[in-house]
């Protein structure tokens, strides 16, 4: 994702629309679907092929590209969350999430408000159950150093 956001930067991109997609509106969060019936009619023929997809720290977000192109490319819907937290991989997530075709985006989630310290500024937020990647260069956020600490490796 580091990639991404460095990319989405140099070329002053948001990293969805690097990834095919865009930024034009929130997404709908996985805890506020209104109807779960209809939701599940709407998916009938692939009740039993929705891909559950998390951003880890092992495998990250190669992996989780993969499998999204994949569903994308088979027609199977997916959720896309991370495995607990953060404000770097919300966002992530957010880009994500805009850059999959909406009827192949069962759910999505935003575990960033879950934490009690934010490690940067500018990370989507949930507002009235939806979220927004920003449209700011790359992941459109900004490390909190003061929060993280002094880098381990520094590269010139």
């Amino acid at each position: 994702m580091a990639c991404w956001d460095i990319l989405g930067q140099a070329t002053e991109q948001p990293v969805c629309n690097l990834l095919g997609g865009h930024c034009d509106r929130p997404f709908v969060l996985d805890e506020v679907i209104d109807d779960i019936a209809a939701l599940l009619r709407g998916n009938a023929d692939h009740a039993m092929d929705v891909v559950n997809l998390k951003i880890s720290r092992v495998g990250g977000l190669t992996k989780t590209r993969l499998a999204r192109d994949l569903c994308v490319e088979l027609g199977i819907a997916m959720t896309i969350e991370d495995t607990w937290g953060g404000d770097i991989v919300t966002a992530a997530i957010a880009h994500l999430a805009h850059s999959t075709p909406e009827e192949l985006r069962f759910t999505s989630t935003d575990f960033n408000s879950y934490v009690t310290l934010g490690i940067s500024e500018g990370a989507p937020e949930r507002v009235n159950g939806k979220m927004a990647a920003s449209t700011a260069p790359g992941l459109g956020i900004r490390p909190r150093m003061d929060v993280l600490g002094a880098p381990v490796l520094v590269v010139k």
